[in-house]
């Protein structure tokens, strides 16, 4: 991915930085793979090419055998079933002018052969998933605390019933009591629904006890990963010891 970037002289073509090089790795199905690694690492480029939102330059992104930036728009949405995504902020991520249950429902639209009674019936079903009532359908965002809000956003990405979910710092702007009630559910839709994660975060505690492998990011590569009980003990690259060293007390 090589974005361009303002350019220094008038009549030069802008210059190019390599958002991702190389990033190569594989997510297996009903785990959970953490990605880490300071701001402008390349986290959110790598979110935004798995999500098919970017397409790279170069390179692969396959989804079950399937080449997501090779497919046809058509193709695309209604692939989109099977990936879906919960972004950073509960407050910004909701509409504030529509009610629960349409939030909740936009991603149908990628799923044929729904109709309305089918589509209440499955809003109501995801709402109960996540901890909320089938009633709150007929409510706004603003009726919902953070963590509500949060899991509201987490209903909209189940609904499709997707293989993958990509799940961009989902607890960062939420209090720390409910952070671990937000982590939990992650846990039991995994067990519940079979969904894979990609997680992303800068909490490196967070990504231990989601996640069962780990990579680290660092200036658009992967500089290192594995299991996180071995990656957080036995860190072998300089930069990822040095963000331990940062959070996590000697």
């Amino acid at each position: 991915m090589q974005p361009a970037t303002p350019r220094d002289r008038l009549f030069e073509p802008p210059p190019r930085v390599h958002a991702l090089v190389d990033a190569s790795f594989t997510v297996h199905a009903g785990r959970s793979l953490g990605v880490v690694g300071e701001s402008g690492s390349g986290k959110s480029t790598l979110a935004r090419l798995v999500m098919a939102l970017d397409r790279p330059t170069a390179g692969k992104v396959c989804l079950l055998g399937r080449d997501l930036h090779a497919l046809s728009a058509a193709q695309l949405q209604a692939a989109r079933a099977d990936f879906q995504m919960v972004f950073q902020d509960p407050y910004g991520s909701l509409d504030p002018r529509q009610r629960i249950g349409r939030i909740v429902a936009e991603p149908l639209s990628a799923v044929h052969g729904l109709d309305a009674a089918a589509t209440r019936a499955r809003v109501a079903e995801t709402l109960d998933a996540v901890g909320l009532r089938g009633a709150d359908a007929s409510k706004y965002p603003h009726e919902f605390s953070g963590g509500q809000r949060q899991r509201i956003a987490i209903a909209r990405a189940l609904i499709t019933r997707p293989k993958l979910i990509v799940a961009d710092e989902p607890v960062s702007a939420l209090d720390v009591s409910v952070q671990a009630q937000v982590l939990n559910l992650l846990a039991d839709l995994q067990r519940d629904f079979g969904v894979t994660y990609l997680f992303i975060s800068h909490d490196l505690a967070v990504v231990e006890h989601v996640c069962a492998h780990v990579i680290v990011m660092r200036a658009g590569s992967i500089v290192e990963q594995g299991e996180p009980s071995r990656l957080f003990r036995e860190a072998r690259h300089p930069y990822t010891r040095e963000l331990l060293a940062a959070v996590l007390p000697e």
